[in-house]
């Protein structure tokens, strides 16, 4: 793969990086949570702190340095360069939360959440600029950049609006508040008096033991 190329395409494969990194972090913090406390309650929370943060840090401390890298360096393998971004996140994510809300205890907090993205998006650009394939089809294709930089849109599309219509019980646990509070709000008048009762604990895991704690 020629260096040519990549200097062409490597802001789209860079922005598509960070949204897999993006992507991937949010759907681990969610299994964490879910893990420990059975729902992934904080969910929608980071979802949405993290994409303003992550658009700040890519326009201020990312569009710049990767555009003056040079990409046929060492630096970029795939066993260098994703501890450099983990090391380099971490900074941009103090700098920037630190800056804006001056307390290191918030810092701190969401720090490995940050630390995890950038290792994420360095190991996913440093294996997605060796693709020659990928590489080829936007450097001939400029067209497909377009597709590149929907990509968090179509992403957020199909696991906060459609995978919770075709796949509700799956999500349930996983997904934000407000997806979980419209999937209860369609599931459960599905069901009239006298159906059974384990079939719509099933189709609302967990939901309905909290309801018999406290007695509703």
């Amino acid at each position: 793969m020629t260096i040519q190329k990549i200097n062409k395409v490597k802001q789209t494969l860079g922005f598509f990086s960070m949204t897999i990194a993006w992507t991937m972090m949010n759907f681990l913090h969610s299994f964490y949570l879910t893990f420990k406390y059975s729902e992934a309650d904080d969910s929608g929370f980071v979802i949405s702190w993290s994409r303003l943060f992550i658009t700040i840090a890519w326009a201020i401390f990312i569009i710049y340095p990767l555009n003056r890298l040079d990409h046929s360096r060492k630096f970029f393998k795939v066993t260098i360069f994703p501890f450099g971004t983990t090391l380099y996140a971490a900074l941009v994510y103090s700098i920037i939360v630190g800056g804006l809300f001056r307390d290191i205890e918030l810092v701190w907090m969401f720090m490995p959440l940050a630390a995890l993205t950038g290792f994420l998006f360095g190991l996913t650009y440093s294996l997605i600029i060796r693709s020659d394939k990928i590489v080829d089809i936007l450097y001939k294709k400029p067209f497909t950049k377009t597709i590149f930089f929907f990509s968090p849109i179509l992403i957020l599309l199909y696991f906060l609006w459609l995978l919770p219509i075709i796949a509700p019980t799956l999500v349930f646990c996983y997904t934000t508040d407000e997806v979980r509070t419209n999937i209860i709000r369609k599931t459960i008048p599905k069901f009239k008096v006298g159906d059974d009762f384990e079939s719509l604990k099933k189709a609302l895991p967990d939901y309905l033991d909290h309801i018999k704690k406290r007695k509703w």
